[in-house]
C-alpha cells in the first residue's frame, strides 16, 4: 500500500505543474517533494511524472493514480466534514477566510471579543482575496462579498457595507476637495485592477471616471487604503474601514454609492458546526460595528 503522503503529493503536483508549486502549496521543500514522488514510483514500479522540474507532465500511469487519488482525497474530506458538522463542542479550531480589508479592518479589531465569548475556540484567519474551495476544506468557512452558486454550499447574508469616497488631507490640500459628482472626472483615483472592474462599486466609479485618472489600481483593498491614506488620489470604500485609518476623511457624503452584501459561508455537512455557528455570528455582529 503506497504512503497516503505520497499519493497527495503527487496530487499536489499534478495541480500546480512543477516540485516548486507543489511545494509551496503543501509549505515543505521541493527536495521533499521529489523524493516523495520518486519514492511514490519506486513503491508502484512505474513512472508517474516526466519533464523537467519546472514543467512536469503526468504520464499515463500518473494520470491514472491521480483520477483515482482525487476520488479518495473527496471521500476522506467528506468523511471529515460530516464528523466536524455533528460536533456539538465549542472547542477546537476553525479556519476563517475572508478578503483582506475585511479580515484586517472589520474582523481583526473584534477579536477579543470572541476569544472572550468562546475562550475555548481557536480561529485559524486566512486574510485571501480568491476564492477558497469549501469542498476540499480549504477553509470552514468563508465571508465573501459574492453569494455563491455552487449547491453543496450554504450562504447566509450577515450584513452590508455601505460605501463612501475618503481621501488624506494632503492631497485635499494639493488637489482640493470636490464639490458634487461632477467633480470626480477631474481628480486622481486609486482603484481595482481590470480583473476586479466588474465589482458593483469599480463599475459606478468607471462610469464616471475615465480609467487615465487612475493613478495606481491594486488587488488588494489594504492596499487601496494604504495608498489612500498615503495621499496618492481618492478612493471608494467601506465606511466601516475609516475608523482603522485616522489619515483618510470622508468626501461627498450625500453621494449616493453602492454597498456590498456580505454573506457567511460554509458546506452543507458544516452548518450544524457549533464552532463553524459561533464565527458567523460573531462575524455578523462586527458587521454590525
Amino acid at each position: 500500500m503506497p504512503s497516503w503522503d505520497d499519493v497527495r503529493t503527487l496530487l499536489f503536483v499534478a495541480r500546480g505543474g512543477s516540485h516548486a508549486a507543489a511545494a509551496r502549496s503543501m509549505r515543505v521543500a521541493a527536495t521533499t517533494i521529489g523524493r516523495r514522488v520518486a519514492a511514490l514510483e519506486q513503491e508502484l514500479g512505474a513512472r508517474l511524472v516526466r519533464g523537467r522540474r519546472g514543467a512536469l507532465a503526468l504520464t499515463e500511469a500518473g494520470k491514472a493514480l491521480v483520477a483515482r487519488a482525487e476520488r479518495a482525497e473527496a471521500e476522506l474530506v467528506a468523511a471529515e466534514r460530516e464528523v466536524r458538522g455533528v460536533d456539538a463542542q465549542l472547542e477546537g479550531s476553525v479556519r476563517l477566510s475572508a478578503p483582506d480589508g475585511l479580515a484586517t479592518y472589520v474582523l481583526v479589531p473584534r477579536l477579543g471579543a470572541l476569544r472572550a465569548a468562546h475562550p475555548g475556540l481557536r480561529l485559524v484567519l486566512a486574510s485571501d482575496n480568491r476564492v477558497v474551495d469549501l469542498a476540499r476544506r480549504e477553509a470552514d468557512v468563508a465571508l465573501r462579498v459574492v453569494r455563491p452558486r455552487e449547491g453543496s454550499l450554504v450562504a447566509r447574508r450577515l450584513g452590508a457595507m455601505p460605501y463612501g469616497i475618503f481621501a488624506s488631507e494632503a492631497y485635499l490640500e494639493r488637489a482640493g476637495r470636490p464639490r458634487g459628482g461632477a467633480d470626480l472626472a477631474a481628480h486622481t483615483w486609486i482603484g481595482f485592477e481590470a480583473s476586479l472592474a466588474g465589482t458593483p462599486e469599480m463599475r459606478w466609479l468607471l462610469r464616471r471616471v475615465p480609467a487615465e485618472r487612475f493613478a495606481v489600481t491594486t488587488t488588494g483593498t489594504t492596499a487601496l487604503v494604504a495608498s489612500c491614506a498615503a495621499g496618492l488620489g481618492l478612493a471608494l470604500m467601506p465606511l466601516a474601514f475609516q475608523g482603522f485609518e485616522p489619515r483618510v476623511v470622508r468626501v461627498l457624503p450625500r453621494l449616493a454609492l453602492p454597498a456590498r452584501d456580505v454573506w457567511g459561508v460554509c458546506h452543507a455537512d458544516m452548518r450544524g458546526n457549533a464552532r463553524v455557528k459561533a464565527v458567523l455570528a460573531w462575524g455578523a455582529e462586527a458587521l454590525r460595528g
